[in-house]
Protein backbone atom coordinates (compact mmCIF):
# COMPACT_ATOMS: atom_id res chain seq x y z
CA UNK A 1 0.00 0.00 0.00
CA UNK A 2 1.30 3.46 -0.82
CA UNK A 3 2.24 5.74 2.07
CA UNK A 4 -0.64 7.87 3.35
CA UNK A 5 -0.41 11.45 4.58
CA UNK A 6 0.19 11.76 8.32
CA UNK A 7 -3.22 13.32 8.95
CA UNK A 8 -4.91 10.33 7.23
CA UNK A 9 -3.12 7.92 9.52
CA UNK A 10 -4.12 10.06 12.51
CA UNK A 11 -7.78 9.97 11.45
CA UNK A 12 -7.91 6.20 10.89
CA UNK A 13 -9.05 5.33 14.46
CA UNK A 14 -11.91 7.81 14.15
CA UNK A 15 -13.10 6.27 10.88
CA UNK A 16 -12.90 2.75 12.33
CA UNK A 17 -14.98 3.87 15.29
CA UNK A 18 -17.81 5.67 13.48
CA UNK A 19 -18.25 3.99 10.09
CA UNK A 20 -19.07 0.30 10.89
CA UNK A 21 -22.02 1.17 13.19
CA UNK A 22 -23.54 3.20 10.33
CA UNK A 23 -23.66 0.35 7.82
CA UNK A 24 -27.26 -0.70 8.70
CA UNK A 25 -28.33 2.90 8.12
CA UNK A 26 -26.58 2.96 4.72
CA UNK A 27 -28.44 -0.19 3.67
CA UNK A 28 -31.88 0.99 4.80
CA UNK A 29 -34.29 2.71 2.36
CA UNK A 30 -34.56 6.47 2.01
CA UNK A 31 -32.53 9.53 3.01
CA UNK A 32 -30.31 9.30 -0.07
CA UNK A 33 -28.96 12.85 0.18
CA UNK A 34 -27.73 12.33 3.73
CA UNK A 35 -26.25 8.97 2.78
CA UNK A 36 -24.39 10.48 -0.14
CA UNK A 37 -22.83 13.05 2.17
CA UNK A 38 -21.90 10.41 4.75
CA UNK A 39 -20.42 8.13 2.10
CA UNK A 40 -18.33 10.89 0.57
CA UNK A 41 -17.04 12.21 3.90
CA UNK A 42 -16.69 9.05 5.99
CA UNK A 43 -17.59 5.66 4.47
CA UNK A 44 -15.47 5.84 1.33
CA UNK A 45 -12.36 7.22 3.10
CA UNK A 46 -12.75 4.49 5.74
CA UNK A 47 -12.66 1.82 3.01
CA UNK A 48 -9.23 3.03 1.93
CA UNK A 49 -7.81 2.16 5.36
CA UNK A 50 -8.92 -1.50 5.23
CA UNK A 51 -5.99 -3.45 3.79
CA UNK A 52 -6.82 -7.07 4.63
CA UNK A 53 -9.44 -9.22 2.84
CA UNK A 54 -12.91 -9.06 4.36
CA UNK A 55 -16.16 -10.98 4.01
CA UNK A 56 -19.10 -8.89 2.87
CA UNK A 57 -22.75 -9.91 2.74
CA UNK A 58 -25.09 -9.00 -0.12
CA UNK A 59 -28.70 -7.99 0.45
CA UNK A 60 -29.77 -11.37 -0.93
CA UNK A 61 -27.74 -13.17 1.75
CA UNK A 62 -24.66 -14.49 -0.03
CA UNK A 63 -21.13 -13.87 1.24
CA UNK A 64 -18.24 -12.51 -0.84
CA UNK A 65 -14.59 -12.43 0.20
CA UNK A 66 -12.06 -9.95 -1.14
CA UNK A 67 -10.28 -6.67 -0.67
CA UNK A 68 -12.29 -3.48 -0.46
CA UNK A 69 -10.23 -2.00 -3.28
CA UNK A 70 -12.43 -4.13 -5.56
CA UNK A 71 -15.43 -2.11 -6.75
CA UNK A 72 -17.89 -5.00 -6.21
CA UNK A 73 -16.66 -5.75 -2.71
CA UNK A 74 -16.61 -2.07 -1.76
CA UNK A 75 -20.20 -1.53 -2.85
CA UNK A 76 -21.37 -4.68 -1.06
CA UNK A 77 -19.53 -3.74 2.12
CA UNK A 78 -21.35 -0.43 2.46
CA UNK A 79 -24.68 -0.99 0.72
CA UNK A 80 -25.24 -4.72 0.29
CA UNK A 81 -25.72 -4.46 -3.47
CA UNK A 82 -23.88 -3.61 -6.68
CA UNK A 83 -25.23 -1.91 -9.81
CA UNK A 84 -28.70 -1.56 -8.25
CA UNK A 85 -30.64 -1.04 -11.48
CA UNK A 86 -29.19 -4.11 -13.18
CA UNK A 87 -29.75 -6.02 -9.94
CA UNK A 88 -33.40 -5.00 -10.01
CA UNK A 89 -33.77 -5.82 -13.73
CA UNK A 90 -32.37 -9.33 -13.29
CA UNK A 91 -34.49 -9.90 -10.20
CA UNK A 92 -37.63 -8.86 -12.08
CA UNK A 93 -36.96 -10.95 -15.18
CA UNK A 94 -35.82 -14.29 -13.78
CA UNK A 95 -38.17 -16.90 -12.36
CA UNK A 96 -37.77 -20.26 -10.63
CA UNK A 97 -36.56 -22.84 -13.15
CA UNK A 98 -34.99 -20.34 -15.57
CA UNK A 99 -31.44 -20.45 -16.91
CA UNK A 100 -29.14 -17.43 -16.56
CA UNK A 101 -25.92 -17.00 -18.56
CA UNK A 102 -23.32 -14.71 -16.95
CA UNK A 103 -20.59 -13.82 -19.47
CA UNK A 104 -17.85 -11.89 -17.71
CA UNK A 105 -18.95 -13.04 -14.27
CA UNK A 106 -16.14 -11.40 -12.29
CA UNK A 107 -16.37 -12.56 -8.64
CA UNK A 108 -19.92 -13.84 -9.09
CA UNK A 109 -22.28 -11.16 -7.76
CA UNK A 110 -24.86 -11.57 -10.55
CA UNK A 111 -24.17 -15.31 -10.77
CA UNK A 112 -25.12 -15.83 -7.12
CA UNK A 113 -28.06 -13.42 -7.30
CA UNK A 114 -29.46 -15.44 -10.22
CA UNK A 115 -28.65 -18.75 -8.52
CA UNK A 116 -30.92 -17.84 -5.62
CA UNK A 117 -33.75 -16.68 -7.89
CA UNK A 118 -33.86 -19.64 -10.30
CA UNK A 119 -33.52 -22.18 -7.48
CA UNK A 120 -32.62 -25.86 -7.69
CA UNK A 121 -34.94 -26.28 -10.68
CA UNK A 122 -32.98 -23.67 -12.65
CA UNK A 123 -29.37 -23.26 -13.60
CA UNK A 124 -26.64 -20.65 -14.05
CA UNK A 125 -23.64 -20.74 -16.39
CA UNK A 126 -20.90 -18.44 -15.12
CA UNK A 127 -18.15 -17.63 -17.65
CA UNK A 128 -14.99 -15.81 -16.54
CA UNK A 129 -11.82 -15.70 -18.65
CA UNK A 130 -9.34 -14.38 -16.06
CA UNK A 131 -7.77 -17.34 -14.22
CA UNK A 132 -7.32 -15.41 -10.97
CA UNK A 133 -10.82 -13.92 -11.02
CA UNK A 134 -12.25 -17.33 -11.93
CA UNK A 135 -10.57 -18.76 -8.82
CA UNK A 136 -12.26 -16.07 -6.68
CA UNK A 137 -15.54 -16.79 -8.45
CA UNK A 138 -15.26 -20.51 -7.70
CA UNK A 139 -14.47 -19.79 -4.06
CA UNK A 140 -17.54 -17.56 -3.68
CA UNK A 141 -19.77 -20.18 -5.31
CA UNK A 142 -18.46 -22.91 -3.02
CA UNK A 143 -18.69 -20.72 0.09
CA UNK A 144 -22.35 -20.09 -0.61
CA UNK A 145 -23.21 -23.66 -1.58
CA UNK A 146 -24.59 -22.71 -5.01
CA UNK A 147 -24.97 -26.16 -6.55
CA UNK A 148 -26.92 -24.98 -9.60
CA UNK A 149 -23.96 -23.05 -11.09
CA UNK A 150 -21.56 -24.29 -13.78
CA UNK A 151 -18.40 -22.22 -14.12
CA UNK A 152 -16.24 -21.94 -17.23
CA UNK A 153 -12.71 -20.51 -17.33
CA UNK A 154 -12.78 -19.67 -21.05
CA UNK A 155 -13.02 -16.42 -23.01
CA UNK A 156 -16.28 -16.13 -24.94
CA UNK A 157 -15.45 -15.20 -28.54
CA UNK A 158 -16.58 -15.79 -32.15
CA UNK A 159 -14.11 -18.57 -32.98
CA UNK A 160 -11.77 -21.03 -31.32
CA UNK A 161 -8.46 -19.39 -30.48
CA UNK A 162 -5.92 -18.63 -27.78
CA UNK A 163 -6.00 -15.01 -26.64
CA UNK A 164 -4.08 -12.87 -24.15
CA UNK A 165 -6.03 -11.51 -21.21
CA UNK A 166 -5.13 -8.23 -19.55
CA UNK A 167 -5.91 -7.74 -15.91
CA UNK A 168 -6.61 -4.61 -13.88
CA UNK A 169 -5.45 -5.36 -10.32
CA UNK A 170 -7.64 -4.73 -7.30
CA UNK A 171 -5.37 -1.87 -6.33
CA UNK A 172 -6.86 0.01 -9.30
CA UNK A 173 -10.29 -0.04 -7.57
CA UNK A 174 -11.74 -2.81 -9.70
CA UNK A 175 -10.83 -6.28 -10.83
CA UNK A 176 -11.82 -6.22 -14.48
CA UNK A 177 -10.15 -8.15 -17.28
CA UNK A 178 -10.19 -7.81 -21.05
CA UNK A 179 -8.98 -9.80 -24.03
CA UNK A 180 -9.22 -6.71 -26.25
CA UNK A 181 -7.96 -3.76 -24.23
CA UNK A 182 -4.59 -3.53 -22.53
CA UNK A 183 -6.12 -2.17 -19.33
CA UNK A 184 -3.28 -3.59 -17.28
CA UNK A 185 -0.52 -6.22 -17.39
CA UNK A 186 -1.06 -9.44 -19.31
CA UNK A 187 -2.22 -12.12 -16.93
CA UNK A 188 -2.25 -15.19 -19.15
CA UNK A 189 -3.00 -16.72 -22.54
CA UNK A 190 -6.45 -18.30 -22.31
CA UNK A 191 -8.56 -20.47 -24.62
CA UNK A 192 -11.44 -18.78 -26.41
CA UNK A 193 -14.56 -20.32 -27.96
CA UNK A 194 -17.84 -19.09 -29.45
CA UNK A 195 -20.46 -18.63 -26.77
CA UNK A 196 -22.75 -20.93 -28.75
CA UNK A 197 -20.28 -23.80 -28.26
CA UNK A 198 -19.41 -23.01 -24.64
CA UNK A 199 -23.08 -23.53 -23.81
CA UNK A 200 -24.80 -26.88 -24.13
CA UNK A 201 -27.85 -27.19 -26.40
CA UNK A 202 -30.05 -27.38 -23.30
CA UNK A 203 -28.50 -24.25 -21.79
CA UNK A 204 -28.98 -22.34 -25.04
CA UNK A 205 -32.60 -23.37 -25.40
CA UNK A 206 -33.52 -22.60 -21.78
CA UNK A 207 -31.65 -19.31 -21.33
CA UNK A 208 -34.12 -16.64 -20.20
CA UNK A 209 -31.49 -13.96 -19.59
CA UNK A 210 -27.93 -13.55 -20.87
CA UNK A 211 -25.66 -10.89 -19.33
CA UNK A 212 -22.51 -9.90 -21.26
CA UNK A 213 -19.83 -7.69 -19.69
CA UNK A 214 -16.54 -8.29 -21.48
CA UNK A 215 -14.65 -4.97 -21.53
CA UNK A 216 -14.50 -4.26 -25.26
CA UNK A 217 -15.00 -7.73 -26.79
CA UNK A 218 -18.78 -7.34 -27.12
CA UNK A 219 -18.97 -7.62 -30.92
CA UNK A 220 -17.01 -10.86 -31.00
CA UNK A 221 -19.01 -12.39 -28.14
CA UNK A 222 -22.31 -11.41 -29.76
CA UNK A 223 -21.19 -12.96 -33.06
CA UNK A 224 -20.37 -16.18 -31.23
CA UNK A 225 -23.81 -16.22 -29.62
CA UNK A 226 -25.85 -15.37 -32.71
CA UNK A 227 -24.35 -18.36 -34.55
CA UNK A 228 -27.01 -20.31 -32.63
CA UNK A 229 -29.75 -17.65 -32.50
CA UNK A 230 -32.35 -20.09 -33.81
CA UNK A 231 -31.93 -22.24 -30.67
CA UNK A 232 -32.68 -19.42 -28.20
CA UNK A 233 -36.10 -19.28 -26.56
CA UNK A 234 -38.53 -16.69 -27.96
CA UNK A 235 -38.56 -14.56 -24.81
CA UNK A 236 -34.79 -14.50 -24.29
CA UNK A 237 -33.30 -11.13 -23.32
CA UNK A 238 -29.65 -10.17 -23.61
CA UNK A 239 -28.22 -7.34 -21.49
CA UNK A 240 -24.87 -6.03 -22.67
CA UNK A 241 -22.50 -3.42 -21.32
CA UNK A 242 -21.00 -1.76 -24.41
CA UNK A 243 -18.45 0.94 -25.00
CA UNK A 244 -19.90 3.98 -26.84
CA UNK A 245 -17.85 3.22 -29.96
CA UNK A 246 -19.57 -0.20 -30.23
CA UNK A 247 -23.10 1.12 -29.64
CA UNK A 248 -24.18 1.19 -33.30
CA UNK A 249 -22.37 -1.93 -34.49
CA UNK A 250 -23.76 -4.14 -31.72
CA UNK A 251 -27.27 -2.79 -32.31
CA UNK A 252 -26.95 -3.47 -36.04
CA UNK A 253 -25.75 -7.02 -35.47
CA UNK A 254 -28.76 -7.86 -33.29
CA UNK A 255 -31.15 -6.11 -35.69
CA UNK A 256 -30.08 -8.53 -38.42
CA UNK A 257 -31.56 -11.31 -36.29
CA UNK A 258 -34.82 -9.53 -35.44
CA UNK A 259 -33.94 -8.06 -32.04
CA UNK A 260 -35.02 -4.66 -30.75
CA UNK A 261 -32.78 -2.64 -28.44
CA UNK A 262 -33.60 -0.58 -25.37
CA UNK A 263 -31.47 1.21 -22.78
CA UNK A 264 -31.11 0.40 -19.10
CA UNK A 265 -29.99 3.30 -16.96
CA UNK A 266 -27.46 1.58 -14.73
CA UNK A 267 -25.13 3.88 -12.81
CA UNK A 268 -22.62 2.33 -10.44
CA UNK A 269 -24.15 4.60 -7.80
CA UNK A 270 -25.57 2.23 -5.14
CA UNK A 271 -27.93 5.00 -4.01
CA UNK A 272 -29.69 5.16 -7.38
CA UNK A 273 -33.49 5.07 -7.29
CA UNK A 274 -34.06 1.56 -8.59
CA UNK A 275 -37.83 1.96 -8.56
CA UNK A 276 -37.64 4.78 -11.07
CA UNK A 277 -34.79 3.62 -13.27
CA UNK A 278 -34.74 -0.18 -13.44
CA UNK A 279 -37.11 -0.35 -16.42
CA UNK A 280 -35.54 -0.32 -19.91
CA UNK A 281 -36.48 2.67 -22.06
CA UNK A 282 -36.71 3.04 -25.85
CA UNK A 283 -33.76 4.45 -27.75
CA UNK A 284 -34.73 7.81 -29.26
CA UNK A 285 -34.09 8.12 -33.02
CA UNK A 286 -30.79 9.75 -33.88
CA UNK A 287 -29.44 9.52 -30.34
CA UNK A 288 -25.67 9.89 -29.98
CA UNK A 289 -23.92 7.28 -27.83
CA UNK A 290 -22.39 9.93 -25.59
CA UNK A 291 -25.88 11.07 -24.64
CA UNK A 292 -26.82 7.70 -23.13
CA UNK A 293 -23.48 6.63 -21.64
CA UNK A 294 -23.26 6.27 -17.89
CA UNK A 295 -20.82 8.37 -15.89
CA UNK A 296 -18.35 5.46 -15.92
CA UNK A 297 -18.27 5.53 -19.73
CA UNK A 298 -20.42 2.57 -20.79
CA UNK A 299 -23.94 1.97 -22.12
CA UNK A 300 -26.27 -0.83 -21.03
CA UNK A 301 -28.38 -2.25 -23.86
CA UNK A 302 -31.21 -4.76 -23.54
CA UNK A 303 -32.03 -6.85 -26.62
CA UNK A 304 -35.29 -8.73 -27.07
CA UNK A 305 -37.06 -10.19 -30.07
CA UNK A 306 -39.36 -7.92 -32.02
CA UNK A 307 -43.06 -8.72 -31.49
CA UNK A 308 -44.55 -10.82 -34.24
CA UNK A 309 -46.72 -8.91 -36.70
CA UNK A 310 -50.29 -10.22 -36.75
Amino acid sequence: MSARPLFHRALAPIFFAIVPPMRPFMRAPGMRSLKRWWYRCFSDPYTNFVETPVCVVAMFGDVFEGRLSGVVQRSLFHFGLFEPNLTAFISQRLRVGDTFIDVGANVGYFTLLASRIVGPEGSVVSIEASPSTHAALRKNIETNGATNVRTVNIAAFDCEASVPIYFLPEEEFTSGASIFRTIGPQEAIVPAKPLATILSPRELSKARLIKIDVEGAEERVVAGLLQAEQHLRPDVEIVIEVLPELFESVRARFAEYGFDASILDNPLDPLADINARARPRPIPPGIRPAEVAMSHGVIYLIFSRKPAVT
